[in-house]
């Protein structure tokens, strides 16, 4: 099944985040695309608000997920 996609770009994401989220990704056998979709769509289904003090929770559930599937 083909999932209609469009770029995006992201510009300012702290260096320490994108370097975490590369090598979790990369440890995890995902691409960082597929790492940070996951991680929207689990913030989207939790309805969780997005802010500076739970940006490291986001990535966690996400990391949690991963090491489920």
């Amino acid at each position: 099944m083909r999932m209609d996609t469009r770029t995006v770009n992201l510009r300012d994401l702290p260096e320490d985040l994108v370097r975490r989220a590369k090598a979790y990704a990369a440890l995890s056998g995902m691409t960082l695309k597929d790492f940070f979709v996951q991680a929207v769509e689990m913030a989207m289904e939790k309805e969780i608000q997005p802010n500076a003090q739970n940006a490291g929770f986001i990535v966690t559930k996400a990391r949690k997920k991963v090491k489920a599937s």
